[in-house]
């Protein structure tokens, strides 16, 4: 059958009644639920790049920390009431934004329909054949995120992992890049009045130079179709600047790794020219990978503190909600898995930065603070530290195996310092009474030693008096 034209008349092609009584429920659904808060005259979004270009903002100029949750599967595999849920819980915990698939391929109940039953498209696969209840639905669940401040970091037709069955790169690749191009055209002017949308194009792979207009014909498509907000990409494992040749459409970077010692990664990111925002937004998830709770907060700590302008944390099983079809089998619910010792952390982590200017951190990359006592390079006792251009606010995230004594230099400062040991799984500050005078020279610390989840990593914090 011939491709066709995408256009928003597709709407009127919609059979039957049971999917016109689909549409008006979910309509009432949008109303109800959604309210007034997710007029786009309303919002705080869409956010956008900081003048000098290290992290996003709000539209009023206020900088934004994407404090992300991954929940790949959250359009297609539950409905309105159970994405009500999940989003307050996590809206709870401090989470501000969510990496979601907008069409599913394999983590679903019965992939690709959502939980109604719909699929993305009349004929399967046939990206030229939208079907409107499907959209609706995943319209229903963006204005829900938009109603409770919540960025949807959307990934429009996710590529699969080596390009295989659990992504859509061999139907896109069969459909051409034309195809593809009219399907960008017809999200983008759908969703171009959504606020809260951050586009995610590719997923899980870098596709071969032969086939890189899987991404660019997309991201192009859409941009024609009138979406502005913001774009990155999701590549296999790889920065988008390096893995796609810094394509004009690519608003901001990421970092995408499982390296033990994420720190080399994200720092190769930090310098990164020309400048661009970057988020840490896939390391090792929660339930996946024999992770540890510690190993969670390294790399979000990690991260953050050379620079990244926030990060996604994952949980196994909430990224798929119950999917038959898993990676790594849990018997855990997904509503159980909510409350996690990583969702808890996570949470920590939101507080500790909302208290400070993580702004205007720079990362301490040659030890001018942290003097000694960071560790060996490329192990995961690596200890970072990272300070405010005005010298006021020092943080350092150590990464120890064992209590670890610290040597900070402070003397480029004239101001008088406050320390504090702040517990990174449950937020509690333990005040350093020594008070020590860092700006007569240099002074040592020492870690509590474990902490109340029987790690040894702490988190040291100096402000200026």
């Amino acid at each position: 059958m011939a491709a066709v034209q995408v256009s928003p008349n597709m709407i009127f092609q919609t059979p039957g009644f049971r999917r016109f009584f689909t549409l008006i429920f979910l309509f009432a659904c949008i109303f109800f639920l959604c309210g007034a808060t997710a007029k786009p005259g309303s919002s705080k979004y869409p956010i956008r790049i900081s003048e000098d270009g290290r992290h996003f903002e709000e539209q009023n100029g206020r900088p934004f920390f994407v404090h992300g949750d991954s929940a790949w599967s959250l359009i297609a595999q539950l409905n309105l009431q159970e994405t009500q849920f999940y989003l307050d819980y996590r809206r709870s915990q401090g989470f501000n934004a969510i990496l979601v698939n907008l069409i599913e391929r394999k983590f679903a109940k019965n992939p690709p329909h959502n939980a109604s039953g719909e699929p993305p498209f009349f004929m399967p696969g046939n990206f030229s054949t939208p079907n409107e209840a499907y959209f609706a639905h995943a319209d229903a669940v963006i204005r829900m995120a938009a109603s409770k401040a919540m960025l949807v970091f959307l990934v429009p037709a996710y590529l699969g992992w080596k390009g295989g069955d659990d992504g859509w790169f061999q139907d896109i690749r069969r459909a051409g890049a034309e195809t593809l191009r009219n399907y960008g055209r017809f999200i983008g002017n759908r969703y171009k009045s959504f606020p809260n949308i951050v586009w995610v194009m590719g997923g899980d792979f870098t596709p071969p130079r032969l086939y890189r207009w899987s991404v660019d014909a997309l991201a192009e498509g859409i941009r024609e179709g009138g979406a502005a907000q913001l774009m990155t990409a999701h590549c296999g494992q790889a920065s988008p600047s390096g893995a796609l040749d810094n394509p004009p459409w690519l608003d901001f970077n990421n970092v995408y790794s499982y390296a033990d010692n994420l720190y080399d990664v994200t720092i190769i990111e930090y310098r990164r020219r020309p400048v661009k925002p970057y988020i840490m937004i896939e390391s090792i998830y929660e339930g996946e990978h024999n992770s540890t709770p510690d190993r969670i907060r390294r790399q979000a700590y990690w991260s953050i503190l050379t620079g990244a302008a926030g990060h996604f944390y994952g949980n196994n099983p909430v990224w798929n909600f119950d999917s038959p079809t898993k990676v790594y089998p849990s018997r855990q619910p997904w509503r159980d898995a909510l409350d996690s010792r990583g969702a808890g952390d996570m949470s920590h982590l939101w507080n500790i930065f909302q208290s400070m200017r993580w702004h205007t951190l720079h990362p301490d990359t040659e030890h001018h603070v942290l003097v000694a006592g960071y560790g060996e390079a490329r192990s995961e006792g690596y200890s970072i530290a990272a300070v405010t251009g005005d010298n006021k606010e020092v943080i350092v995230y150590v990464a120890a195996a064992a209590p670890r004594e610290l040597l900070i230099d402070l003397k480029k400062s004239s101001l008088p310092y406050q320390g504090f040991w702040i517990d990174p799984a449950n937020g509690t500050q333990i005040k350093i009474d020594t008070i020590h005078a860092f700006q007569e020279g240099q002074d040592k610390v020492t870690t509590p030693g474990k902490n109340s989840s029987g790690a040894t990593d702490w988190i040291l914090y100096l402000r200026a008096k």
